[in-house]
């Protein structure tokens, strides 16, 4: 039973440039801050500057930077954005994470931070791992098709179902069957066109005489 056509094609090719790239981004958002969060050192974040602006909702949001200082008392970095949104100035210390002395980023303790992002990453990245998963299959089955039956050659790239005839079973293409059908169809009319004359007795026929 052949197989039938995915159906991708080069159509497909602008949805799936998108889908990589937004699962690129959003694994290179997550991954980097669940690692910190896991093994980053913890510590406190004192805002010093804010910049404001207006969410789609119209809420007021903001950014803020300003100094990490490691719980131990080891280091402090100065100054160090934080990630996150704050809704306010944070007036307190609030509680951060950084990969060492050099970070340049205070990550949230919060795993849905990064969890979040990553799932919109695998969802983005679904649809491509899919869609180029079965097109290599699709080429994988043309190349099978050419090899066992070199008539498929000439078949569109994204044709669908091709039966393949067994081999040895003598089935060829129609070009060489309407040939031979026309050169056996010629033969026998020729045949039968010589017998209906009569003057010359066929091959090993004794004629008969009537009286």
């Amino acid at each position: 039973m052949a197989r039938k056509s995915s159906g991708v094609d080069v159509q497909h090719a602008i949805p799936i440039v998108i889908g990589l790239a937004c699962g690129i981004y959003a694994f290179s958002v997550g991954v980097p801050r669940l690692v910190t969060q896991l093994t980053g050192v913890e510590g406190s974040f004192t805002a010093e500057r804010c910049t404001w602006e207006l969410d789609s909702e119209g809420e007021t949001q903001g950014e803020c930077e300003g100094s990490f200082t490691a719980s131990d008392g080891s280091f402090t970095i100065r100054p160090i954005e934080s990630e996150g949104v704050f809704h306010s100035r944070p007036q307190e210390p609030v509680t951060r994470l950084v990969g060492g002395p050099s970070a340049d980023k205070a990550v949230p303790p919060d795993l849905a931070t990064s969890l979040v992002p990553m799932g919109f990453g695998l969802t983005a990245s679904a649809f491509p791992a899919w869609a180029l998963t079965a097109a290599t299959r699709d080429a994988a089955e043309r190349r099978r098709r050419r090899r066992a039956w070199p008539a498929a050659a000439d078949l569109p790239p994204n044709f669908g179902p091709v039966r393949i005839p067994p081999a040895g079973s003598g089935t060829e293409t129609g070009a060489g069957r309407s040939a031979d059908t026309a050169a056996g169809s010629s033969a026998g009319s020729a045949a039968g066109s010589s017998a209906a004359v009569g003057s010359v007795p066929p091959v090993g026929t004794t004629p008969k005489h009537h009286s």
